[in-house]
């Protein structure tokens, strides 16, 4: 577990919402073509910043 004050921990989260948001309209500019590489590491980013989303809400104050 983490501990993140307050004024940093409701910032973190903005930018990591904001990072997803980009994450899924490129992911949704290739969605229906093949599986790239880039693809699959965009689709791996994305899962990593949802653990790291959940990691921070879930720490200390």
């Amino acid at each position: 577990m983490i501990e993140i004050d307050q004024k940093h921990k409701v910032l973190l989260l903005e930018a990591l919402e904001e990072l997803m948001y980009k994450l899924s309209i490129t992911l949704a500019s290739l969605k229906g073509q093949p599986l790239t590489k880039e693809r699959k590491e965009l689709t791996q980013k994305q899962v990593q910043i949802e653990e790291l989303q959940h990691l921070i809400s879930a720490s200390k104050v």
